[in-house]
C-alpha cells in the first residue's frame, strides 16, 4: 500500500506545477497592470506576476500543529497570489517517506522548497539534488544544519522550552521530581526542547528522574507514563515536548488515580490539549504560533525568490496558555482552520 501511495504522490507532484500554470493563465512571469476599481477612485498598483512556485514538505498533517502551518501558508499564498503545494508523510516518524518526497520535489518545477525536517541525515541526497537544480531551501519548524538553507522560520525551541521548564518548576517547587517525554530521537526540535527543559528544571532545583522517547505518539506516551508511575512514586511533574504526548500522559495519570498530585505542562498549543487545560486536567501549554510560521514561510520565500535579503533566523514566539485564556486560544485556532476550509 505504501508503494502505491508513493507512486500516486510522485504523479501528483509531477502534475501540480503544470496544473498551476494552466489554472493561472499565462505561465510567463512578468508584470501586468491591474485596472480594477478598488472603490477609492483610483486604480490598484501594478501586480507582479514574478512569483515563485513554492513546495512545502511538513512532518505530518495528522498533527493539527502542522495543519495550522499549512493553513497559514495557504492563506498568505492566496493573499500574495502565489502558487503553493503542501505535502507530508503519514507520521512524524516516517523519515524514509519524507526523504522520498523531497527527492521527488527536487526534480519538480518548484522554485522554493520549505521543509520541516524529521531527520536531517536522511534528507542529504534530496537537499543536494534540490541545490543542484537551483531550488531555494527554507527550513520551517525545525532548523537545518545545511549550508544551502537560506533561513529558518519557527520557534526558538531551546529558549521556549526553558521558559516551559521554569514555569513547570514553579508549580512544584524545589526538590520535586519530574520526567520529560520527548519526540523522535533524531528530531532536532525535540532535542533542543529537551535540553531547554532539562536546564530549566535543574536550575530551579527540580530533580529529573527520567527522559523517555515517545515519538510524539499518544499511545507510546501513555504506555511510558504507566510504566513510570509504577517505578516513580515520588513523581510530581511531567513535561512534554509536544501535545500528543501530553494527552497520553494525562490519560495514564488519570487511570492511575493520580491526577491530583502530578502536574503536566505541554508544548505546542493545539485544540485537544488546550481543552484539557481549560477543564484543569493539564496545567498549561506553551503554544507555538504555527499559523504565523506558515505565513512567514510564504512571505520570505517570495522575498528570497525576488532576490531580497532575509534574516537567517526568524523566530515567531510562544504564548503561555493556562485555564484563564485557553478558551480564547482555542477559538482563535479554530477560526484560522475553519476559515481555510471554507475558502
Amino acid at each position: 500500500m505504501k508503494n502505491i501511495r508513493k507512486i500516486c504522490l510522485a504523479a501528483i507532484l509531477a502534475l501540480c506545477p503544470l496544473l498551476c500554470c494552466a489554472c493561472g493563465g499565462s505561465a510567463e512571469r512578468k508584470s501586468t497592470e491591474d485596472t480594477t476599481d478598488t472603490g477609492s477612485g483610483t486604480s490598484a498598483q501594478p501586480v507582479s506576476l514574478d512569483m515563485p512556485y513554492i513546495g512545502i514538505l511538513l512532518k505530518s498533517l495528522e498533527n493539527p500543529y502542522f495543519d495550522l502551518i499549512k493553513a497559514g501558508a495557504e492563506d498568505e499564498a492566496d493573499a500574495l497570489g502565489v502558487e503553493v503545494m503542501v505535502f507530508s508523510p503519514d507520521g512524524e516518524d516516517d523519515t524514509d517517506d519524507q526523504a522520498d518526497m523531497l527527492l521527488t520535489m527536487a526534480d519538480m518545477a518548484v522554485d522554493v522548497i520549505a521543509i520541516a525536517p524529521i531527520d536531517e541525515d536522511s534528507l542529504e541526497e534530496g537537499l543536494s539534488r534540490a541545490k543542484e537544480n537551483g531550488k531555494i531551501i527554507v527550513a520551517v519548524d525545525t532548523a537545518l544544519d545545511y549550508d544551502g538553507c537560506a533561513c529558518y522560520i519557527g520557534t526558538d525551541n531551546y529558549t521556549a522550552a526553558y521558559q516551559q521548564g521554569e514555569y513547570a518548576a514553579g508549580l512544584v517547587g524545589e526538590d520535586a521530581c519530574a520526567v520529560i517525554l520527548r519526540g523522535q530521537a533524531q528530531d532536532k526540535a525535540h532535542t533542543l526542547r529537551e535540553y531547554g527543559l532539562e536546564d530549566a528544571l535543574l536550575d530551579s532545583g527540580v530533580q529529573l528522574l527520567d527522559t523517555q522517547i515517545c515519538s510524539s505518539s499518544e499511545e507510546e506516551a501513555e504506555e511510558a507514563m504507566a510504566e513510570l508511575l509504577e517505578t516513580c512514586e515520588t513523581l510530581n511533574l511531567v513535561c512534554t515536548t509536544s501535545d500528543s504526548m501530553a494527552v497520553g500522559a494525562q490519560r495514564a495519570i488519570a487511570q492511575a488515580g493520580r491526577s491530583g498530585d502530578i502536574h503536566i505542562v505541554s508544548f505546542d498549543g493545539m485544540q485537544e490539549v488546550s481543552e484539557l487545560v481549560r477543564i484543569g486536567e493539564i496545567d498549561a501549554v506553551f503554544a507555538q504560533d504555527a499559523y504565523e510560521i506558515g505565513r512567514e514561510c510564504i512571505r520570505n520565500a517570495v522575498k528570497l525568490y525576488q532576490g531580497e535579503e532575509v534574516p537567517e533566523t526568524i523566530h515567531t514566539g510562544v504564548e503561555l496558555i493556562t485555564q484563564g485564556n485557553a478558551q480564547a486560544h482555542m477559538d482563535e485556532v479554530n477560526r484560522r482552520l475553519r476559515h481555510k476550509k471554507t475558502k
